[in-house]
């Protein structure tokens, strides 16, 4: 039986494994109806009658379910008590006087909550880049608390029954990649790699080694070249921009490349393809939906925190109150974009967040190749339309470039290196085919010094090289 030694790539939208052996490295098939099915998007969801639904079929299955679905919901008792100041505005009544009566007084009154009541199942989405997040301790669907490390070893579960199935035995080890930041936070992103480690073992892997992403890709080009090279790999994909620096030396054999191979610098900030998602929703959704509206005689302004909860699609649903609707409803009509507000509204009662979500992502891709793209949401009850230049994009995402560059730049300093030092520079992640970040490391770099790597699986197959001598 030939052993085999895995590398497990868990990203933020995609996911990918791989294999190596003494000869080759093999990347593995994780979902079938995906467009590339080497490649995983990191999706989960938990429907009300117990399904586990992990991939591509995910996406699938809360669209067809949720879409243009009507939302109930009710108020529910927790079952417990909280202190109300009941009198805190006194009574206006002929029959109130001041010098009988304690405008203080405290009772215990009945905590409640509004739930949807007729909800399929749960989608949930970028759950990598909640690991660092310490005030998530759990969520609760239908009646079940689910803790970060649980959700996710559903996803590396499906990863690990791919492994476990192409090498016909049970692989316990692996080597697992992970940003060099999973959040500027110290504490935070140890709390990420320890949630990880938890996923992973949930998931049935019994020995983890973590090893930074940007290294993996490096190794995964370093094994194909044996010239002493310099070689700086910029990994941008849906929730970090992670950079590393490494050198290798002229040697024929692979693991003596990488024993004598040196990592000058790594650096890593939590900003990436998400983020840029979401500022094509707030640049070009958010006015469609009124967000520049004026309501009411006063003509006050919307409120920003319900723009907020349509980023956070996933828990829109919670918006949908029989008071919220009709706040809505009453602003609509003295509002100065009547047909913006109605849309927000059909946006929140047929819970269509991800088909926002979906197509801003959509459009980011399609501006890597296009100058200009329609960014379209048409649904029975919602018909959103606006075009989106290249150029446009680019400014949008101004700040958010900057601290990508301000991470390339971090790294260059701790290696003590500059452009004209490096022979190289890989790029990998889905965001590095975005025109405005590759502009960027051609302005630094120069054209002929760039070399793209697979966006989505280059991480992967390194880890497993890296696995192939860690576990050897």
């Amino acid at each position: 039986m030939t052993r085999l030694f895995c590398g497990i790539d868990f990203g933020t939208t995609n996911s990918s494994a791989a294999v190596a052996t003494d000869k080759a490295v093999h990347l593995l098939p994780l979902d079938a109806v995906n467009d590339s099915p080497t490649s995983l998007p990191s999706l989960l969801y938990l429907s009300q009658n117990g399904e586990v639904i992990v991939g591509r079929e995910a996406a699938n299955t809360f669209v067809a379910r949720n879409v243009d679905r009507e939302i109930k919901t009710e108020q529910v008792q927790l079952e417990s008590l909280i202190p109300a100041f009941v009198r805190a505005e006194p009574d206006k009544t002929e029959a109130y006087n001041p010098l009988f009566e304690d405008p203080n007084i405290v009772e215990a009154v009945d905590a409640k909550i509004t739930v949807e009541v007729n909800s399929p199942g749960r989608l949930f989405q970028s759950l990598k880049s909640l690991l660092s997040q310490s005030s998530f301790s759990f969520t609760e669907v239908y009646g079940i608390k689910y803790q970060m490390e649980e959700l996710i070893s559903y996803i590396l579960k499906k990863m690990k029954d791919a492994v476990d199935d192409y090498a016909g035995y049970s692989v316990e080890s692996a080597v697992f990649g992970r940003p060099v930041r999973f959040s500027e936070n110290d504490a935070d992103n140890e709390l990420a790699e320890r949630r990880l480690r938890v996923a992973a073992s949930l998931a049935g892997f019994k020995e983890v080694v973590f090893f930074y992403e940007p290294v993996g890709a490096c190794v995964e080009y370093a094994a194909g070249t044996q010239a002493n090279q310099r070689v700086m790999v910029v990994d941008i994909g849906g929730g970090t921009c992670d950079v590393s620096i490494m050198e290798f030396l002229d040697k024929p054999e692979i693991a003596d490349r990488l024993a004598s191979s040196r990592v000058l610098s790594v650096a890593g900030t939590p900003v990436a393809g998400d983020a840029l998602d979401k500022a094509i929703i707030r640049s070009r959704f958010f006015p469609l939906l009124g967000s520049h509206a004026r309501y009411g005689p006063s003509r006050l302004p919307m409120p920003q925190h319900i723009y907020h909860q349509v980023l956070d699609w996933q828990n829109l649903y919670k918006f949908n109150t029989e008071s919220m609707i009709n706040w809505l409803l009453a602003a609509e009509v003295s509002s100065t974009h009547p047909e913006g507000l109605k849309a927000l509204r059909m946006l929140i009662q047929n819970n269509y967040g991800y088909l926002l979500s979906k197509e801003a992502e959509a459009a980011k891709k399609r501006l890597s190749t296009d100058t200009s793209t329609a960014i379209t949401v048409d649904a029975s009850h919602i018909h959103l339309r606006d075009e989106l230049k290249r150029d446009d994009f680019a400014e949008i995402i101004e700040t958010m470039l900057g601290k990508m560059y301000g991470c390339i730049l971090e790294a260059e300093k701790a290696a003590g290196l500059g452009p004209d030092d490096l022979d190289f520079v890989l790029t990998t992640g889905g965001t590095c085919l975005v025109p405005a970040v590759r502009s960027l490391l051609e302005k630094r770099y120069g054209t002929d010094k760039l070399r793209k790597r697979d966006s989505f699986t280059s991480v992967a197959t390194g880890l497993a090289t890296v696995a192939r001598y860690a576990f050897g």
